[in-house]
């Protein structure tokens, strides 16, 4: 078992272009796509949505569903699938510039945000705009995809809203998981139940793998990203450092640090928190207090603990490039730094 554990944490250092490797040719045409289907012919919001899309981004969701689509298919990929997986791309594309207009964000991925380039309410037009694409895409798939993707939207607003109404509170872990599957796990989750759904060779069994698998991983990927609020610079994150705690949004590594220091009769980070940073200095004494704690440690080792259980529905899984290319985006996600 522990050789399987260190082969796996090996496999975590491989670079995401590698480990994607079996997909390379399908990952180029899904860019291609991506740009040459999205252009309305307005030359405006054409400008708007390429510069986003050109701003770069992972394509992890899309990756999966392709991964998963030609690993049941013993490496064909319906040309459906790959709609599916630019219809994914654009739904995450439009959540991700609704938030930065909801937290008025000034960077992503290292560059302006559109709602600080060209204004709030374009970027709110460009993010309908990309969801009405999607849309488009996915009623040509079938129904049930639309009904999949408006249940994780729906899900996805309840996220946010929980995440708005919880600001500057310390929530408990079960509140902070349930916040994390609505906000980013459902979307994966939406993703590869559809892809299992729409190909060939398909059970109830794998359907079941796809589901416990993408979620898992989710929560993971999400974990990982709040650990990176703190541990990753702003050239790597092309965020701002500790930008989620100085907003009063409250993740596994300030969750796990209020633990610790409460459990020794300290209620200094909580009291910060709740009176808001009264100034710079309350913020930099509650940063300074969740980076001395074992909070990180224990976010990472519960990311872990969810990469394990999301590797481990792909036992029904057949052997294949795409199921390895699986485990080792799992554990790829874990290292990661941006």
């Amino acid at each position: 078992m522990l050789d399987i554990i260190t082969e796996n944490f090996t496999n975590s250092t491989k670079k995401l272009d590698a480990i994607l490797k079996p997909i390379e040719k399908e990952l180029t045409l899904l860019e291609e796509n991506l740009i040459h289907n999205i252009l309305s012919g307005n030359r405006d919001l054409d400008k708007m949505v390429t510069y986003f899309f050109r701003s770069g981004g992972k394509r992890l969701r899309p990756a999966i569903v392709i991964l998963f689509a030609k690993a049941i298919s013993k490496g064909y990929l319906p040309s459906v699938n790959l709609e599916l997986a630019q219809a994914v791309e654009m739904v995450h594309t439009a959540s991700l510039i609704h938030d930065d207009v909801i937290d008025n964000a000034e960077t992503r991925r290292g560059v302006l945000t559109l709602n600080k380039q060209w204004g709030a309410k374009k970027a709110v037009i460009v993010g309908d705009y990309i969801l009405s694409r999607a849309l488009g895409k996915l009623i040509k798939i079938n129904t049930l995809a639309v009904e999949m993707f408006s249940n994780t939207l729906n899900e996805l607003c309840v996220g946010e809203i929980m995440q708005k109404n919880q600001s500057y509170q310390i929530i408990s872990l079960e509140d902070y998981i349930n916040k994390s599957e609505r906000k980013t796990a459902k979307l994966f989750m939406a993703a590869t139940e559809c892809a299992a759904a729409i190909t060939k060779g398909t059970n109830n069994l794998i359907i079941k793998a796809t589901r416990g698998y993408s979620l898992n991983f989710g929560i993971a990927f999400q974990i990982v990203d709040d650990i990176l609020d703190f541990t990753g610079n702003r050239q790597q994150t092309g965020k701002p450092a500790a930008g989620d705690l100085k907003n009063g949004i409250i993740t596994a590594p300030v969750i796990f640090a209020n633990q610790q220091y409460e459990e020794n009769g300290d209620l200094t980070l909580k009291k910060l928190i709740e009176t808001k940073f009264r100034n710079e200095k309350d913020f930099k004494r509650a940063l300074g207090i969740v980076m001395k704690s074992g909070g990180i440690e224990k976010a990472n080792k519960l990311a872990r603990e969810y990469v394990e259980k999301a590797v481990g529905y792909l036992d029904v899984i057949e052997d294949s490039s795409y199921k390895q290319s699986l485990i080792d985006l799992a554990y790829y996600t874990l290292k990661r730094t941006s």
